[in-house]
């Protein structure tokens, strides 16, 4: 069952059903039932809790993109299988067409015009999905291509190029593609625009002309050729294209590199800093707790808890013929009142941190980023 809007209820009598009958249950797409999910956790827990009252062919099987609602202790309790897209274009493309079928590519009435549409398609969809690794110069918003948009397409290029008789619905094609098979995907105007733009770059009737090439390098084309005809000799092509790309592909400047290179480096960082052991090796040492509860002390006694506004200078508190103060001095006194409201926080989030650290607190995840960084 696909889980969504009231399939909950319904999931839940197939568990029951499954778990009396021995059957096997498959609840797909998880992520969009996250008001059921704690009702889901529970029926899992308690499945783990008594399986003497479990049919020992029953299986159940989850299927979710990533969500922060997914309950951990299902995740823990579970064996987890995950499918990423292969990281490179080269990886992409050559994925692509290990999945596909030798007759689909091969036997077609367009002939050498159908292998350079559907190898445009492929192409494309690498191109959009790496596109993500330069953050905001790739995308405005970071878009969730999957490999069932780029089957779509080849499905929608099949229907519309059944016989070829008729020639190639280019307008057709490329509307479904671009606006509706990528697009629908798509919510900023901006991103909308650029798809469209690098679509005509791999999909459309001037990709078909002899020696088009989708760099200006011309390292990235279709191979179609007298002796490339075939899926055989188009993998091979594949194997021999570049294992790092370069941003020419992408239509960008070689600088673009750098800010992928840092977005990198960072996540590495980020990785390297979770994994570290959050308490000391040393058995008298104090653990990773103690030592944010104590700095958090520290750091409260060195900080003042207040500024009083009669802590002016003299020369700062004199008023003039008609009681006014000077312009610097009431816009210091202003300057005192936020720095007062700004003491007022970290005081008060310095006790609320050691309150979550002692357990005095029911909101402790909401401080385990910051005790991290401390």
């Amino acid at each position: 069952i696909s889980l969504g809007q009231g399939q909950g209820p319904i999931a839940q009598r197939m568990i029951e059903r499954g778990q009396a009958k021995g059957d096997w249950v498959f609840l797909q797409n998880c992520h969009l039932a996250a008001s059921w999910m704690l009702t889901m956790e529970n029926i899992i827990m308690n499945i783990a809790d008594n399986p003497s009252d479990v049919h020992n062919n029953f299986r159940l099987f989850l299927s979710s993109m990533q969500s922060t609602k997914f309950p951990v202790s299902v995740l823990q309790n579970s064996v987890k299988v995950t499918n990423e897209p292969p990281k490179g274009i080269r990886a992409n493309v050559k994925k692509a067409f290990l999945d596909m079928q030798e007759d689909y590519f091969n036997d077609h009435p367009l002939d050498s015009k159908w292998r350079k549409m559907v190898f445009g398609i492929c192409f494309f969809h690498a191109v959009i999905l790496e596109r993500k690794k330069f953050g905001p110069l790739g995308w405005n918003i970071g878009y969730e291509f999957s490999e069932s948009d780029r089957e779509c397409a080849l499905l929608n290029l099949k229907l519309y190029c059944q016989d070829g008789k008729h020639g190639i619905p280019w307008d057709a094609l490329m509307y479904i593609t671009g606006e509706v098979t990528y697009g629908g995907r798509v919510t900023d105007y901006w991103d909308q625009r650029t798809l469209k733009t690098i679509l005509v770059g791999f999909f459309s009737p001037q990709t078909l002309g002899e020696g088009y090439a989708y760099s200006a390098s011309g390292t990235y084309h279709c191979p179609e050729s007298d002796t490339t005809n075939n899926i055989v000799q188009y993998r091979q092509f594949i194997e021999e294209l570049p294992l790092i790309e370069e941003p020419e592909i992408f239509g960008m400047h070689e600088n673009a590199n750098i800010a992928f290179q840092i977005k990198e480096t960072a996540a590495i960082l980020v990785t390297i800093m979770n994994v570290q052991p959050q308490k000391s090796g040393k058995g008298e040492g104090k653990s990773s707790d103690e030592l944010v509860f104590e700095l958090a002390s520290e750091i409260s006694e060195k900080i003042v808890k207040k500024i009083e506004p009669s802590q002016m200078k003299d020369v700062l508190q004199r008023r003039d013929s008609k009681q006014r103060l000077a312009s610097l001095s009431t816009v210091l006194l202003q300057e005192i009142d936020r720095f007062n409201k700004l003491l007022r926080v970290i005081h008060s989030s310095l006790v609320d941190l050691q309150k979550a650290i002692k357990g005095w607190s029911s909101c402790r995840t909401l401080w385990k980023e910051s005790i991290t960084h401390f």
